[in-house]
């Protein structure tokens, strides 16, 4: 069966899931507002969807998982902490002769580890400095009449991120013009350090190591790089992504299409802007995914809003993971399907829950909608429902469908 057979007798149109989905994303922002990771919010926000999706699934469920999601992010004010300890250290260094400036490279390389450990590798390096909390996976499934030799899982993410500072008051740079500085600060105090070591140059020592004092105010505003004190609504990043997972089972439940093969999973991650935890934990909860004989594949959609930045990812978390080729295939065939051609390319910056998948061996892609550079509203309180796009949530949907029906009849190999 081909996706293009049903559109002539579809009782409910693509058009129809569309408007369920941004009513729903209207609906969640209005009721619950921001959701930070294990806050009650979040959790009213999943079991509203769960409700939603029992409408069209065979078997909805919650599972929960323990998270720490205030470690995620806190990289950037310890790395901020440890540059200036360090660069502190290296002026005492440099006006005592001393080799305290080994002290300096011990903080350095702690703020590195932190920033690579926690933003680069998505690890539990710093969890446990923070508070636990719980939160949730709403996971629905509309199974195949028959054996199942194939499953779909369509993600989306339930939780909102802590706004960024400078994205929302300098606009799309406004976060790398004060990152930008601090790194090279990080460079300049590392190089300050190792003069300091050598002692081949005093002079050469006491002028870098004041020369550090310039990136003082570089480093200060690391330690408001993000507003913990005001989450985002995250209309588009990501309950897009959410409702667009759930369309995806409203669109064949209504119009009473079952395949006798595949299922089709939705699945609604909670801590996604926490590092990844929900799908991670959602992973390690089920290893079956990757054995029990079932060809398995995971697509994310996430932030889905700008119809001229449409991508698909074929690495991640900041290009350190590599996803599936077939799985942007699938994707890029059933964008070519609907009239779209959608780059394969690589996330700038950041991660998706594909990723975690990807980690987990099940073959993943991520599809997207934003400006890279980041847009002026990716976490920041812009990020609300009047501002959804829902001509380019229904283009994505046609996608998706595209790709159901494509993997129902062909699967990735």
């Amino acid at each position: 069966m081909n996706f293009s057979d049903t559109l002539l007798s579809a009782k409910t149109t693509v058009r129809d899931c569309t408007e369920f989905a941004v009513n729903g994303i209207t609906n969640i922002c209005k009721l619950y507002g921001p959701r930070p990771c294990g806050d009650e919010s979040e959790k009213k926000a999943q079991e509203t969807m769960l409700e939603e999706m029992k409408a069209f699934s065979d078997e909805v469920r919650r599972e929960t998982f323990k998270a720490n999601p205030d470690a995620f992010m806190s990289f950037v004010p310890i790395a901020g902490s440890c540059c200036i300890g360090a660069a502190a250290i290296n002026l005492l260094a440099a006006k005592k002769k001393s080799k305290a400036a080994l002290g300096s490279v011990a903080l350095l390389g702690a703020g590195v580890s932190s920033l690579v450990g926690e933003f680069l590798l998505y690890k539990k390096m710093l969890d446990p400095l923070f508070k636990e909390k719980e939160s949730g996976n709403v996971i629905a499934v509309r199974k195949a009449t028959g054996e199942t030799k194939r499953r779909i899982i369509i993600s989306g993410h339930t939780d909102s991120a802590p706004e960024w500072t400078y994205t929302y008051k300098l606009g799309s740079h406004g976060s790398v013009m004060v990152l930008a500085p601090a790194i090279t600060g990080l460079v300049y105090t590392a190089a300050t350090s190792a003069v300091a070591l050598t002692k081949k140059n005093s002079k050469t020592a006491k002028k870098m190591a004041l020369g550090q004092l310039a990136f003082f105010p570089a480093y200060g505003a690391l330690y408001k790089f993000t507003n913990n004190k005001r989450y985002v609504d995250g209309a588009n990043d990501d309950l897009s992504g959410c409702y667009l997972a759930s369309a995806v089972l409203k669109y064949l439940s209504d119009n009473d299409i079952s395949f006798e093969n595949t299922e089709v999973i939705a699945m609604l991650a909670g801590g996604e802007e926490a590092g990844l935890r929900g799908s991670k934990a959602f992973f390690e909860a089920h290893p079956e995914y990757k054995n029990d004989g079932v060809e398995t594949v995971f697509i994310s959609a996430d932030t889905i809003r700008d119809e001229d930045y449409m991508m698909i990812y074929e690495r991640d978390m900041t290009g350190m993971v590599k996803n599936d080729k077939r799985v942007c295939s699938l994707l890029k065939r059933a964008g070519e399907k609907q009239g779209l051609d959608i780059p394969v390319g690589t996330i700038p910056l950041g991660s998706t829950d594909a990723a975690a998948a990807s980690q987990a061996g099940i073959p993943a892609a991520s599809i997207v909608a934003m400006d890279p550079a980041p847009a002026d509203y990716y976490h920041t309180r812009r990020d609300t429902a009047d501002i959804l796009n829902p001509d380019c949530i229904e283009k994505i949907l046609g996608v998706l469908l595209e790709a159901v029906f494509d993997f129902d009849e062909n699967g990735i190999d």
